[in-house]
């Protein structure tokens, strides 16, 4: 005699945060409760290196500011579920070297997108502005 299989649940995929030593959903599951999972841990997608990075954001400062400006080595950073490369941009100046750090431009490791708040190239402008000032022969 044949007996019908059911059909399976389908696959899910969800975000989760391991926090604490326990995993917490970012969305809400839709599951019986005391429902058994099973959990496939994986490997975030850095598809863009942090010397890539660095050279997008300083190729990108030099464009839009400066050439007296440029990224440093970023520092590989998690914001909620997302992974970024965090690149310094810092000043630069012909007489005094390397001035100091102006600002940041965080870098998606999975798509390369620059991600720039809201006002945030003018705010790398001003920062750089204080940095001059503050290190003018005026100001020595």
């Amino acid at each position: 005699m044949e007996t019908k299989v059911r059909d399976p649940l389908p696959t899910i995929t969800i975000n989760t945060r391991y926090e604490n030593g326990a995993l917490h959903p970012l969305e809400r599951l839709n599951l019986p409760e005391h429902q058994l999972v099973k959990v496939q841990i994986l490997p975030p997608k850095v598809q863009i290196t942090g010397q890539t990075a660095q050279r997008k954001v300083s190729r990108f400062i030099l464009d839009e500011l400066s050439y007296l400006m440029g990224g440093e080595q970023p520092s590989l950073i998690q914001v909620e579920a997302q992974l970024y490369w965090r690149v310094p941009v810092v000043m630069t100046y012909p007489t005094h070297g390397k001035l100091g750090i102006v600002g940041h431009i965080d870098v998606d490791v999975e798509t390369g997108k620059l991600i720039l708040p809201p006002g945030g190239l003018d705010e790398l402008k001003r920062s750089a502005q204080r940095l001059v000032t503050h290190h003018s022969p005026e100001t020595a």
